[in-house]
């Protein structure tokens, strides 16, 4: 397992759609990288290889036949871009589909989430985070009750 990412910075998008990726998120996010979209679809997310690598294993385990095991597939892989490297400045491009899919604004947040990196809208991110603020002890003890 590689380095974690933690953290949130803001950050935005330039007029042709491509962010900065923070300093402390650039080592672990190593050479190349796969930007996609997150598990519940409210933000991009960006995953190291070596990690990517483990959501397809996951994905190649679905049987062919599986309808609609198959629609899921096809509908996160068609989300995904992969091979994707930053520049000299650190800067990478969010695809035009996922910008607008998740609806990303000039305004954004970058995540770190353990092993893997979120993009969310500014404003969809904090009115997310306000809501965490006013019920932090449920999700707590709803953590502490599933996986411990």
């Amino acid at each position: 397992m590689g380095k974690s990412f933690s953290g949130s910075y803001d950050h935005s998008l330039d007029s042709k759609g491509r962010v900065i990726i923070p300093a402390s998120f650039r080592d672990a996010l190593g050479e190349n990288f796969t930007i996609t979209i997150n598990p519940s679809k409210t933000a991009v997310a960006i995953y190291p290889e070596e990690i990517w690598e483990e959501q397809l294993e996951r994905l190649r385990k679905i049987n062919p036949m599986d309808k609609t095991g198959m629609q899921y597939v096809r509908y996160v892989m068609s989300m995904s871009f992969a091979e994707n490297t930053m520049d000299s400045q650190g800067r990478v491009l969010i695809p035009t589909k996922l910008r607008m899919k998740i609806g990303l604004t000039k305004d954004i947040v970058f995540v770190g989430i353990n092993s893997y990196i979120e993009i969310w809208d500014s404003e969809k991110y904090y009115q997310n985070e306000s809501a965490m603020d006013d019920n932090f002890e449920s999700f707590s003890d709803y953590v502490y009750e599933q996986y411990n």
